[in-house]
């Protein structure tokens, strides 16, 4: 199947080199990390840590951090991140914290001076569209405040107007006011705690609440709140031997940019995967791959949630909800019980509720998970109703975490009422569709750009399949004379369009139930309203007699026309298997025709005075 720019040839050609690049073909295992995109500020806060091993020289302890950043600059513009993002709060600070760790090992001075005119040029706008919608977030007041303490005390000055400098004011002064409010080590234990934005805190929090934080750095995996900025700053602070085990382990890991959040459930990396392959209408591409991820975790043992900090069981919760939908979807018995545990767990009731301007995702996640609920699945009937009353409060989504737009599909438009394909091309625009966490500042994404790509022209080669199957099909109407036939309902379009939209076999293999769906739909269409519209008794009578005996000679006008379009089709379609299975089922065909479907009741003589009255 060739086109102008593209041949479902070129597309698996494409599929098995992301294959190569991915995974590896024996065991089909991947690195989950290799998928998830590095984060400029959180990569910035390693580079900046000291080498311990000679005291003599000052140079960086992760020197491909450093590397990283001098690589990855937007050359044009001087930022760090994406150019035109709608999170540019994050580019602004990402760009910050990466010229400062430049200047702190005074390297790239051409890097230097490409960062801060962006900065000099983009506080202004960028502060004042925050404003305009009420307030800059906590995070970003943190940061942004944090990273220019710092970047005045290693000699970095910035060119910024009056009423830069009166934001810029007003912004330490939140700042403040954030500091007095919160406490650093807080018992809640949220995802993002004040004890999560460390690296950019008064030194004298650090001084005040060290035992506590040596604490936390004791109890869990040498990282504060899986932070690797936060962690950096806490192992310069403390030199603590757990905290540089996680980022030896973490660099190690993510040699190419570090995330935003470290560690992630390596299996919810592999089920979002699997998720955007299905999403994007990938399948056909993966089978094997989505086979073996998902019979992997179909094997997994359940996790104890009871012991969890709150954040973690959000975590847990999102993946849980995933990893049962993608189960059901794809034929394995799974319980509703997998997820539906938070029923149960009123702490994370509670949290969800409070938090949900942060957790719409999660949120999502568990309603799309009740899309196929059998009879007698109560929890799975709750669990939707308590994911679509926190789903509708959508006016305090962040756009930037989900696309509010995306959530109303969802709930607007039922599972079984939508069309794929057409999902498929809404995924692949959604730039939320690789959306896997929430960050400090903005979400965490999978790097999924070749099977974007992919998707995209998979997406362009069907659309090019649908119009030449149209177009044929619109010529075998007219040379049959059904299109102009003069009377009833010209449904070819509409035919064509149920045809393909209603089945899920592999595109290819299914050209042909299209065709013979979309021709078979339009002639009962058509016979149908020549019986109730057009025939006469004899002709209706004479075209009945010719179906029952397969003998068209003596039809004429109308019911030749039909007759005519049907043999045709019942012999191109037997044809088509012969060639295929080498069996020759045309009278099967024609009986099928006649007896097994309701073309028989279409063509029966009607009475013409069913119900007469009573004498």
């Amino acid at each position: 199947m060739k086109f102008e720019n593209c041949s479902s040839s070129d597309l698996y050609v494409l599929a098995e080199e992301i294959k190569k690049e991915t995974f590896e073909l024996d065991t089909f295992s991947i690195n989950p990390y290799s998928f998830v995109s590095a984060s400029a500020y959180d990569t910035a806060w390693l580079a900046m840590i000291e080498d311990l091993s000679d005291v003599s020289t000052q140079k960086p302890m992760f020197r491909g951090c450093i590397d990283w950043i001098l690589s990855n600059q937007n050359v044009v513009e001087g930022l760090w991140g994406n150019h035109g993002d709608e999170n540019e709060g994050e580019t602004l600070t990402s760009t910050l914290a990466c010229v400062v760790a430049l200047r702190k090992w005074k390297i790239g001075s051409l890097h230097i001076n490409k960062g801060k005119r962006y900065i000099e040029r983009s506080v202004e706008r960028i502060i004042g569209e925050y404003c305009k919608k009420g307030s800059c977030p906590r995070w970003l007041v943190l940061m942004f405040t944090g990273l220019l303490e710092l970047a005045q005390q290693l000699g970095l000055h910035f060119f910024f107007s009056t009423r830069v400098k009166q934001m810029i004011n007003d912004l330490f002064f939140r700042r403040q006011e954030i500091l007095d409010q919160e406490l650093l080590v807080d018992g809640r234990c949220n995802r993002q705690p004040l004890l999560a934005y460390l690296e950019v805190l008064p030194l004298t929090l650090y001084t005040e609440n060290q035992e506590d934080i040596i604490g936390k750095l004791d109890n869990l995996d040498g990282s504060l709140c899986q932070s690797p900025s936060a962690t950096a700053a806490a192992f310069m602070l403390s030199r603590h031997t757990k905290c540089l085990a996680y980022l030896q382990s973490l660099v190690q890991r993510c040699p190419h940019g570090v995330p935003q959040i470290y560690p992630l459930n390596e299996e919810f990396i592999k089920l979002s995967l699997v998720n955007i392959m299905d999403n994007f209408g990938l399948g056909e591409y993966f089978s094997k791959e989505i086979d073996h991820f998902l019979l992997q975790i179909h094997k997994y043992e359940s996790k104890d949630v009871e012991r969890m900090p709150i954040w973690s069981k959000v975590d847990q919760l999102h993946k849980d909800s995933l990893e049962f939908r993608l189960l059901r979807m794809n034929g394995y018995n799974v319980s509703p019980d997998s997820f539906c545990w938070f029923l149960n767990d009123e702490e994370i009731q509670d949290h969800l509720k409070t938090n949900i301007e942060h957790l719409f995702l999660v949120m999502l996640s568990v309603y799309r998970a009740t899309d196929l609920i059998f009879p007698g699945e109560s929890e799975l009937e709750k669990a939707k109703e308590f994911s679509r009353k926190l789903l509708e409060k959508n006016e305090f989504i962040d756009e930037i975490m989900v696309s509010s737009s995306h959530i109303k599909h969802e709930m607007s438009t039922p599972w079984m009422a939508r069309l794929k394909h057409l999902d498929h091309r809404m995924w692949i625009e959604d730039r939320d569709s690789n959306v896997i966490s929430i960050g400090k500042a903005s979400s965490v994404c999978l790097h999924a750009d070749k099977l974007t790509h992919l998707a995209s022209k998979n997406f362009e080669l069907r659309q090019a399949v649908y119009r030449r199957e149209m177009e044929d099909l619109i010529k075998w109407v007219k040379k049959w004379g059904l299109y102009d036939i003069g009377f009833g309902r010209e449904k070819t379009t509409y035919c064509y369009f149920a045809a393909s939209s209603s089945t899920s076999l592999p595109f290819e293999s299914a050209a042909n139930v299209r065709k013979l769906m979309a021709k078979s739909g339009i002639l009962i269409t058509v016979a149908d309203d020549f019986f109730d519209e057009e025939g006469s008794s004899d002709e209706l009578e004479a075209l009945t007699e010719a179906v029952i005996r397969w003998e068209g000679k003596q039809l004429k006008g109308y019911g030749k026309i039909i007759f005519k379009a049907l043999d045709n089709h019942i012999k191109e379609t037997a044809e088509t298997y012969r060639k295929q299975h080498g069996t020759n089922i045309t009278n099967h065909f024609r009986n099928i025709a006649w007896d097994g479907s309701d073309i028989r009741d279409i063509l029966r003589y009607p009475d013409p005075d069913p119900y007469p009255p009573d004498p």
